[in-house]
């Protein structure tokens, strides 16, 4: 799967849901009608992102390229590869810990990734 910040490529995720929400004009509302009024300004994307089992190294590729602010984006959605100007929400993570190899492991790790 293509996952990528900028030109950095992010580990595969198991799970890569995304929404297509529908930006409303300030003044959308109901009548008192009861009719819908108001205007479609945009379309943006909404990315869930579920990572597996993890090393920690390649959690911390996620983290030091997930970073606060704005970043682009690049993934594939509608049959192709689509680059968007982004922010992420909170980057959570459960922590499996050391199995016993003398490496450091997560069981999960997750974000929401918004559109600008």
């Amino acid at each position: 799967m293509l996952f990528a910040v900028g030109t950095t490529p992010l580990p595969s995720p198991v799970s890569l849901s995304i929404d297509d929400e529908i930006i409303w004009s300030s003044d959308t509302g109901r009548t008192l009608s009861g009719d819908m009024v108001g205007d479609v300004v945009a379309e943006k994307k909404n990315l869930n992102v579920k990572w597996g089992i993890l090393g920690e190294k390649d959690y911390l590729v996620i983290k030091k390229n997930l970073l606060p602010g704005f970043f682009p984006l690049l993934f594939h959605d509608d049959g192709m590869d689509i680059r968007i100007e982004s922010y992420r929400g909170t980057l959570s993570k459960e922590i499996l810990g050391d199995i016993g190899d003398g490496d450091y492991y997560y069981r999960s790790v997750s974000v929401n990734i918004v559109q600008r």
